[in-house]
């Protein structure tokens, strides 16, 4: 019985996904992560493996993560040099992945295993993948490595593939292309994946709407709005806004009530100072007109190059001509900032429905024209040029009678929306890919792509 458990685990394959706030560590063939470290707002990991914790700072590792987006992000992005050296990547990255070899998996003899890595850029730095290579191959001796770049958009395939998201239960046939909108802490990122291949590069969009930036956003608006509780309010506050009204009987943009109540910790730490405690109320009502139109500027507003919804249309129209109309019917929403919205209004599917129809010229509802009207009588009419921009979208969003078409947004259910990447690199890790794709001490492939990575 010992024999079989141990033989069991013999060349197991190590999944581990390198987010921008989360880092989710598991087994290939298994349906969730063992574990999800989490940086939180400070950036520290808290891993100890005796050796020096400083350098595990989560947010010095993944300073990169916008590299290959013109946004600013926001937050210290450029604290540090994408030049970093060989060797400050390998102070961060050995004690990482040693504490989760030891720590988490329990692995005591890493030669015996392979470990897939996801890797949140498109083109990593290159003293980043030569670091990952020395650390794993050399200092760890794992017995070979996968480096998947583009993070979920390398994985998610391989677990879409497998599933059904059309609307029509009689289509088993896997479409022929379908659109990720990936929304994570930071950055929100779009690409259309098509069935052979990992994503079509031409088609990839990084913009600045991750939770994190729509939280901003909010707080920035409220201050604008002269708030008096703003003055020494954070992004947490914000979020408590958000989640507040996400939880109110009713969120229709339309029809909601026009304040909320809610309990702000900024404002309950200051009832609790003895000093304030006889002056200051924890719990106050706040207009939510700030933030719709943070959420509008956010994600919506296809007159913004920033938005979520100018993102979506972009990455459309950089595809192939007959890739579009599919890719349209099956955008696929992932990432944690997808989740944490998915009620927001009407739903984040549904707002983002109607916003790509607006974009594109398709006639609405009633009610939502009604919307549409309102926000042209507060100054937000529409751009002519933006709207023209997508208008041979047209034929492509509108649905005709009878006929497939149209718009259609979608979770992966019955898989969590933030942890659908991580699922696909498990079943990936499962598979027996080709030999040439891993990359193990041994191999001549080493020694042939440091020499590239050091040209």
């Amino acid at each position: 019985r010992h024999h079989k458990l141990s033989t069991m685990s013999t060349h197991q394959t190590i999944v581990v996904e390198l987010g921008c706030s989360r880092i989710k560590v598991g087994f290939a063939g298994e349906p969730k992560p063992r574990r999800v470290l989490s940086s939180g707002d400070g950036g520290a990991l808290g891993i100890d493996d005796g050796m020096c914790t400083s350098s595990c700072t989560w947010n010095h590792f993944y300073s990169y993560l916008s590299s290959s987006s013109d946004a600013v992000i926001g937050g210290d992005n450029n604290a540090h040099s994408k030049a970093t050296s060989s060797y400050d990547w390998e102070k961060t990255l050995y004690p990482l992945f040693s504490y989760i070899l030891t720590s988490i998996l329990f692995i005591q003899r890493p030669s015996r295993h392979r470990i897939l890595v996801l890797m949140n850029d498109i083109f990593p730095p290159r003293h980043l993948r030569e670091a990952l290579l020395r650390v794993l191959l050399d200092y760890l001796n794992l017995g070979s490595v996968l480096l998947v770049n583009g993070g979920g958009f390398g994985s998610v395939q391989y677990l879409l593939e497998g599933m059904n998201l059309s609307c029509n239960p009689l289509m088993t046939q896997q479409p022929k292309a379908s659109l990720v909108v990936d929304i994570g802490t930071n950055e929100a990122r779009v690409a259309v994946l098509v069935p052979g291949s990992l994503f079509l590069v031409e088609t990839y969009q990084a913009i600045p709407a991750g939770y994190q930036a729509f939280l901003r956003k909010v707080l920035a608006l409220y201050q604008e709005a002269n708030e008096n509780w703003t003055t020494n309010a954070t992004v947490e506050d914000a979020n408590v806004i958000v989640q507040a009204w996400m939880s109110a009987p009713n969120t229709d943009i339309s029809t909601a009530a026009t304040t909320i109540s809610v309990e702000l910790p900024t404002l309950m730490k200051r009832s609790n100072d003895p000093s304030e405690a006889s002056t200051v109320s924890s719990t106050i009502q706040v207009s939510v007109e700030p933030l719709l139109e943070a959420f509008h500027q956010v994600y919506l507003d296809y007159t913004q190059s920033t938005s979520l919804v100018y993102a979506i249309l972009n990455s459309v129209l950089a595809s192939p001509i007959d890739f579009r109309k599919v890719a349209l019917q099956n955008i696929i929403l992932l990432g944690g900032g997808s989740v944490a919205l998915r009620s927001f209004g009407k739903g984040l599917k549904m707002e983002v429905e109607t916003a790509i129809k607006s974009a594109c010229g398709v006639s609405l509802g009633d009610d939502t024209l009604a919307m549409e009207e309102e926000k042209k009588d507060d100054g937000m009419e529409v751009s002519s040029i933006a709207q023209g921009r997508f208008q041979s979208l047209k034929a492509a969003v509108e649905r005709s009678d009878g006929q497939e078409g149209g718009v259609q947004v979608k979770y992966p259910d019955p898989f969590a929306a933030d942890v659908a990447h991580w699922i696909g690199a498990s079943v990936m890790g499962k598979l027996r890919l080709s030999n040439e794709d891993w990359i193990s001490a041994s191999s001549s492939a080493v020694s042939a792509r440091g020499e590239r990575l050091r040209r």
